[in-house]
């Protein structure tokens, strides 16, 4: 087969067809025209004689947006079959992952423009966006839109074993494996060969507070992303943990320091991840525990490995294993550490219980407050009334006496005006009384929510005393969980 027709039918496709055509939808009326175009439509003699490297050039054509395709061809037809992104999935999600793939492949064909740091791809929030979108309209799980694009990235970009994709912070990051630098001698390693001083300057402008409370938020997220517990041995773990939290404090730092000191991100990275490392190490080991507690199978081989003894691996190296030794020199084993985790966890539950109940009992304070609230307003309510009927009353025995004094000067209007202000006054009394029973009724609901009241807060000042009850009496617990996790942390660090 001719390697330059097979190039030159790839190419001809390219021009027919549109650069986004899903592989299914390229159909007999495209083939024909295809073959017009070479020139062998007519002629069966011509056509196999260039069979295969028509069949080369159509799968090399869909090779190019990664879609990977296997024809068979006659001189009229042809079937091709289409190797699905997740096969246990039906086409309309393969044609989702194919439109997310042209967006990754976009981003390829403009990699300049996301290179902050030449071994640091950093795709933004609104690309990625775009590229997951579809995935959340769908319904579909974020973890396997992520395997899928994971792998799609790894394609399209030609990643190796050491490169790193991550999902932090709103982007889609891609870390280069890079070697460590040549330092001359007599160079500061520790730091990339910057100076000690200068990446304490650095800390102290940008982290002046510490960094752990930057870290902390994505520091779950990229444990789940390459540390897995679920699925990660031992060895992957030591290879790779290192490597996994200096890239993320690298992504990490490129939306903090401005372009004039990301020439100093490797060493400054160091220097961060050394002030960060205890902490981070003491957070991973207590991810792994809870690993343990759900009785996660991988997470109790990964336990399981440690002990203090040689082996020898299958490269027939020595590696030299570590037990779990806490601050008071007690060794731990996976059925030690289960017990342990086992009653925390139980801890734990009661502790949440309580403070549901404690929320709970916090919330119907609430209600009741503002249950008294409005039963007062009710209150002042009547009592306004009443107060603007005592008013009226006052203003009608005034008026009252008034005409009594006139009773002399004209009897018989004065009698009538007087027996009408009376009658009104009968009924302004009457109202008043009513409003009097209103208030009376008012101050009983006042006085019962406010006893209501009382008794809600004696139930939460309870089930506080309740909470730190259970504190006390886990309080060796939990002091023996910290001691664990320090133990686990101290020989996770171990390489």
């Amino acid at each position: 087969m001719k390697h330059r027709i097979v190039a030159d039918i790839a190419a001809l496709l390219d021009e027919m067809l549109p650069r986004d055509l899903y592989a299914h939808d390229f159909t007999d009326e495209h083939y024909r025209a295809l073959l017009k175009k070479i020139g062998i439509d007519e002629s069966l003699e011509q056509f196999n004689d260039k069979k295969a490297a028509i069949r080369k050039g159509i799968i090399e054509h869909f090779a190019r947006t990664f879609q990977h395709v296997d024809v068979e061809l006659t001189q009229h037809t042809f079937i091709l079959k289409k190797q699905y992104a997740d096969p246990s999935l039906p086409e309309s999600f393969d044609r989702l992952a194919h439109r997310s793939n042209l967006r990754i492949i976009d981003v390829f064909r403009n990699k300049s423009r996301f290179l902050p740091v030449p071994y640091l791809l950093s795709i933004p929030e609104e690309i990625r966006q775009e590229i997951m979108q579809e995935y959340l309209d769908k319904n579909v799980p974020i973890d396997t839109a992520r395997a899928i694009i994971r792998r799609q990235i790894t394609s399209v970009f030609d990643l190796y074993d050491r490169d790193i994709i991550f999902f932090l912070r709103g982007r889609i990051s891609v870390r280069y494996f890079t070697p460590p630098k040549k330092l001359a001698d007599g160079a500061d390693k520790r730091f990339a060969g910057e100076s000690v001083e200068e990446m304490e300057a650095l800390y102290q402008t940008y982290f002046r507070d510490g960094a752990w409370k930057d870290i902390e938020p994505i520091l779950g997220e990229a444990i789940s992303e390459k540390l897995n517990f679920s699925v990660i041995d031992n060895a992957t773990f030591t290879r790779n943990f290192i490597p996994v939290f200096r890239s993320m404090i690298e992504i990490l730092l490129l939306e903090i320091l401005p372009a004039e000191h990301r020439g100093k991100i490797e060493g400054f990275t160091g220097y961060v991840l050394r002030q960060t490392f205890h902490p981070i190490l003491l957070y991973t080991a207590k991810v792994l525990l809870e690993f343990v507690e759900n009785r996660d199978k991988n997470a109790e081989q990964f336990i399981k490995y440690f002990s203090e003894e040689v082996v020898i691996d299958a490269s027939g190296k020595k590696i030299q294993k570590y037990a779990i030794v806490d601050s008071k020199q007690q060794r731990w084993n996976y059925t030690s550490i289960l017990s342990i985790m086992m009653q925390y966890k139980q801890a734990k539950l009661k502790l949440a219980s309580q403070k549901e109940a404690i929320t709970a009992a916090q919330e119907r304070i609430a209600e009741c407050e503002a249950e008294i609230t409005v039963e007062r307003n009710q209150r002042y309510s009547v009592m306004d009334r009443i107060a603007e009927l005592e008013s009226i009353i006052a203003d009608g025995d005034s008026r009252i006496m008034q005409l009594k004094n006139k009773l002399a000067d004209n009897t018989s209007t004065a009698k009538t005006d007087i027996a009408r202000l009376n009658a009104q006054q009968d009924e302004l009394q009457k109202r008043k009384k009513n409003e009097t029973s209103h208030l009376e009724l008012a101050n009983s609901k006042l006085a019962n929510k406010m006893n209501e009241l009382t008794r809600r807060q004696k139930k939460l000042a309870d089930e506080k005393k309740v909470f730190q009850t259970i504190l006390e009496q886990t309080a060796k617990l939990r002091d023996t969980y910290e001691m664990l996790a320090e133990a686990l942390s101290v020989v996770l660090a171990k390489r």
